[in-house]
């Protein structure tokens, strides 16, 4: 069965989302021919609020055939064929001299680790952090008491800085594997909105359950997390990476994977005193900003009604020249939170839970630092 993607479908969004199938499915028979669609499904939703007395849904409609059409027809009824999700490498032709080793198990390294185990490699993950429960307890230490610990915090732990930043999952870039890890996460527990909604949102509460069960799954198929263990450096032979040292003693390998997050400032460090090839990248630099969630949903959709639309989200941006100031990971009904993990640090992160219910919704408004800003060509 071969699916097609009908886009731009919008609709009053007080309609019944079978409208929208409805249409999609009458586009493609007076293309393709009546009988030709085997089945149909939302494939995505998102909101129109330019017009607050007309707030729309503009929905994607899959259709499924046995068929695919030309692309003369796909055009006549503003389509595309749907790319295949399974875009996950596969193994390769080359035995490895030893277990797969990854260094962090935010959101790159579990998917690393995910995707290894089941291909049957028991890869082996260090994190620096701790658990999700031992890490639990210490964000809150440190949110109400401001007792830090270095190692375990909102950034180090499993999961990542992701578990305790909203869990949206947002992306610019259009790639079939984005379809994976939205289906991987459902698999993992995540609820199914977030197959449909043009802005995935999993929230803080359901995500650290999706990260224990991530956990399990790699443990089952083979591989092994440790926790509290800290990258020091690599083991080298011949010009080889043959295993990693850390806090707990040496690791043996057969590849490496660094999937360490932008805050280990200490693995960074090794690397580039090391000799390893560091290539330094723009990247952006903000600060939080709140408002009360009732004054952004209000601006946003006026007396529009609220059960079938959410709370608000919204998006900034402007660009002269090279550099933009927009805004990110907006959090409708959450909180900003202390996520500092150093010492004298001051750091501030974003989140909100599933239901998206607390008093005020926050954004960071970011700036582009470019690389000739510090020195870098």
């Amino acid at each position: 069965m071969k699916t097609v993607i009908v886009r731009n479908i919008s609709l009053p969004y007080k309609t019944d989302s079978s409208e929208a199938i409805g249409i999609a499915t009458s586009r493609f028979e007076k293309c393709v021919g009546r009988g030709t669609v085997k089945g149909a499904y939302i494939n995505r939703r998102s909101v129109d609020a330019r017009k607050k007395n007309d707030i729309r849904f503009i929905y994607s409609v899959g259709i499924e055939a046995e068929k695919l059409p030309a692309k003369s027809k796909l055009d006549a009824m503003d389509a595309a064929i749907l790319e295949d999700a399974a875009g996950v490498p596969k193994q390769g032709s080359t035995a490895l001299k030893g277990r797969p080793l990854i260094v962090g198990m935010g959101p790159a390294g579990m998917f690393a680790a995910l995707v290894l185990a089941s291909e049957g490699y028991a890869p082996i993950v260090i994190e620096r952090g701790k658990c999700i429960k031992d890490r639990q307890t210490d964000t809150e230490r440190f949110i109400k008491e401001r007792v830090l610990d270095p190692e375990s915090n909102v950034q180090f732990g499993a999961g990542g800085a992701g578990t305790f930043s909203d869990g949206k999952l947002m992306t610019r870039i259009n790639d079939p594997i984005c379809r994976f890890v939205l289906e991987k996460f459902t698999e993992l527990g995540a609820p199914d909105s977030i197959l449909v909604n043009a802005k995935p949102h999993i929230g803080t509460d359901n995500l650290v359950k999706v990260v224990e069960k991530a956990e399990e799954e790699i443990r089952r198929l083979g591989g092994e997390v440790h926790y509290s263990t800290r990258f020091l450096g690599t083991i080298e032979k011949n010009g080889e990476v043959t295993g990693v040292l850390t806090n707990k003693g040496e690791i043996p390998c057969g590849a490496l994977i660094l999937a360490t997050g932008h805050s280990a400032r200490d693995t960074y460090k090794y690397l580039i005193q090391s000799g390893f090839e560091v290539t330094a990248k723009d990247f952006s630099v903000g600060v939080r900003i709140e408002h009360k969630r009732e004054d952004i949903n209000r601006a946003m959709y006026g007396d529009a009604d609220l059960g079938i639309l959410s709370n608000a989200e919204y998006t900034l941006s402007y660009r002269e020249g090279k550099r933009g100031v927009y805004s990110f990971c907006m959090c409708p009904g959450g909180t900003v939170i202390a996520a500092a993990s150093e010492k004298g640090g001051v750091v501030v992160n974003g989140m909100s839970c599933y239901a998206r219910d607390l008093e005020n919704s926050n954004s960071a408004l970011a700036v582009s630092v470019l690389k000739e800003d510090y020195g870098q060509t």
